[in-house]
C-alpha cells in the first residue's frame, strides 16, 4: 500500500468527532539593541529599566505568548557594531521585532538590513527628522529634533533674545537641531552670530563657550546627547556666559536625570521637549512609582524611559491583534495612525511616515520637594514632525 493510501485510510477510520487542537504557546522574540558601555551606558540601562517596569505591569506574556526581550550592546555611535548585532539578531537569534537605537548613525546603518529582512524596528531614540523614511520597517517613539527645536527657537523671540549663537554635537542629530532652530530663528526676524560644531568626544566646552562670551549675545542654543556632554555644556554655560547676563535655550539637556550634576545653577531655564518627568497623569506617576520600587529611590523617568516603555506598547498591540506569527504587515498596519495615552501625555503614530505625534512642552527648571525639576509653563498640542512637512516624499 503507497503511503497515500495508508494516509487516506487512517483519515477514513479516524472517528467523527475529534478533540479540538490546543495550540502551545509561542515565544515571540524582541531584540533590543542599545547603549549599555561607555559613557552613554545609562541610555541602555534605562531602556532596559522601562521595559523591565512594563512587562512587570503588564505582563510578561501577550494571549499567553512569551515576549523574550534580548539585549545588545553597541557601545555608543558605532554604526559597523549595530549593523553586525542586528544582523546576528535577524539570523541567529530569529527576532520577530527589533527596537532600541540610540543613535542616528547605528539605526541608519540597520535601514536595508531590516527592509529585506522585513523585520519591524520601534527606534526607541534616533530623532534625526528623516530617520522613518529610510526603511518601511521603521517606526519611532521617541520624537524628532525639529519638533523640539523650533518651539525653543520661538520661545526665545517672544522673550528678548534676537542674538544668539548655536553650540551643538557633531553628528546627524546636531545638524538636525541646529538646522532646525536656525530655520524658525531667523524666520521670526532672529541674528545668528556663529553657529559651532563641537566633537562628540569633547571634555572641555571652555574654549567654545569663550568664544561665545566674546560676541556677547543675547542667549546661547545647545544641544548634545544626554549624559556627559549635556551636562558639560550646561556646567560650562553657567561658570561662564549666565554671569554675562548671556541665556541658555536647549531641549532635552535639562532632564531630570542630569540636573543634579549640574546644581542650582540651571534654575530658571527653559527649554523644550516632548517629556517631562514631573507630568501629573496616571501613567507617568505609575512609571515613576514602579522605576522607583524596582530600581530604587534615585531612579527617575527619562526620554529613553518614554521611548522604550511606548515602544514596548506597539509591540504588544500588534501580537495581541495578530497573534505570535504577526508579519511585518499586520505589524505596521496595526500602527499606522494608532492613538494612546503613554507617560508623556497623548500621542499618536502618523499613518502615512509612521513617526510620532505627540505634546510638546515648554519646561522650566524649578526646585521642588528638595530637587531640581522640569515644570511645564505650556503646551504645543499634538506637533508633528515640521520637518516632513517642509520636505514632502
Amino acid at each position: 500500500m503507497t503511503t497515500r493510501r495508508r494516509l487516506l485510510g487512517a483519515a477514513a477510520s479516524a472517528p467523527l468527532f475529534t478533540p479540538a487542537i490546543v495550540r502551545a504557546a509561542e515565544t515571540v522574540k524582541v531584540g533590543v539593541v542599545g547603549t549599555f558601555s561607555g559613557p552613554f551606558a545609562r541610555w541602555g540601562e534605562q531602556f532596559r529599566q522601562a521595559i523591565q517596569v512594563f512587562q512587570a505591569q503588564r505582563g510578561r506574556t501577550v494571549d499567553g505568548n512569551p515576549i523574550e526581550v534580548i539585549y545588545r550592546d553597541d557601545g555608543g555611535a558605532d554604526p559597523s557594531r549595530a549593523k553586525q548585532l542586528t544582523e546576528a539578531l535577524i539570523l541567529r537569534d530569529k527576532v520577530r521585532f527589533l527596537g532600541g537605537y540610540v543613535f542616528t548613525p547605528n539605526i541608519l546603518s540597520v535601514a536595508e538590513l531590516v527592509t529585506e529582512a522585513t523585520i519591524p524596528t520601534v527606534i526607541f531614540n534616533a530623532p534625526t527628522a528623516f530617520v522613518t523614511r529610510r526603511s518601511p520597517m521603521f517606526v519611532r517613539t521617541s520624537h524628532t529634533i525639529p519638533a523640539v527645536a523650533e518651539p525653543i527657537a520661538e520661545w526665545g523671540l517672544r522673550n528678548g533674545v534676537s542674538r544668539v549663537v548655536t553650540a551643538v554635537s557633531d553628528y546627524t542629530a546636531g545638524f538636525d537641531s541646529e538646522a532646525a532652530f536656525l530655520r524658525a530663528f531667523r524666520a521670526g526676524g532672529g541674528t545668528v552670530l556663529e553657529s559651532m560644531r563641537i566633537p562628540l568626544a569633547t571634555t572641555d566646552f571652555s574654549p567654545f563657550f569663550e568664544r561665545v562670551a566674546a560676541q556677547r549675545p543675547d542667549a546661547i542654543f545647545i544641544f548634545a546627547p544626554g549624559g556627559p556632554p549635556a551636562v558639560g555644556m550646561i556646567r560650562t554655560w553657567a561658570a561662564r556666559l549666565k554671569p554675562a547676563g548671556i541665556r541658555l535655550l536647549c531641549t532635552a539637556e535639562t532632564q531630570e536625570i542630569d540636573l543634579p550634576l549640574v546644581g542650582p545653577d540651571a534654575l530658571g531655564v527653559v527649554s523644550a521637549f516632548h517629556y517631562t518627568e514631573t507630568v501629573d497623569n496616571p501613567l507617568n506617576l505609575a512609571l515613576r512609582a514602579k522605576l522607583v520600587e524596582m530600581f530604587g529611590p534615585a531612579t527617575v523617568p527619562d526620554l529613553a524611559s518614554v521611548g522604550a516603555y511606548d515602544g514596548m506598547e506597539l509591540i504588544y498591540r500588534a501580537v495581541a491583534a495578530h497573534g505570535p506569527r504577526v508579519t511585518a504587515q499586520q505589524a505596521l498596519g496595526t500602527w499606522r495612525g494608532l492613538a494612546f495615552d503613554s507617560p508623556r501625555g497623548p500621542i499618536q503614530i502618523d499613518a502615512r511616515e509612521r513617526d510620532i505625534v505627540e505634546n510638546i512642552y515648554l519646561r522650566r527648571v524649578e526646585q521642588r520637594d528638595g530637587r531640581l525639576v522640569n515644570v511645564n509653563i505650556a503646551t504645543f498640542p499634538m506637533v508633528r514632525d515640521p520637518w516632513k512637512d517642509q520636505n514632502p516624499a
